[in-house]
């Protein structure tokens, strides 16, 4: 029962507080401009999932074997020089 008036209590006090109109206009502008806010984000978050696509797998432990020999292959063969390679 004192739930109840203390919500009654929180009401009425609030309605008074509150004004009587908001006087707010919402062009369809604003709309679209959430729109492209929303769609914005959901870029930005595939860009970061592409940029970090293999540490999000390995997080996720779904790095397979075949993954990382092609990337130790591929930095083995980086750092190795053939000395005809050199300027003279």
């Amino acid at each position: 029962m004192q739930q109840v008036g203390y919500g009654a209590l929180c009401f009425w006090v609030l309605s008074l507080i509150a004004p009587p109109a908001a006087l707010a206009y919402l062009d369809p502008g604003s709309g679209s401009m959430l729109l492209q806010l929303v769609l914005g984000g959901l870029a930005g978050l595939a860009v970061i999932a592409k940029l970090y696509w293999h540490r999000l797998l390995g997080l996720f432990g779904m790095h397979s074997q075949q993954q990382e020999s092609d990337s130790e292959t591929d930095a083995a063969s980086l750092t190795t020089s053939n000395p005809s390679d050199k300027p003279q």
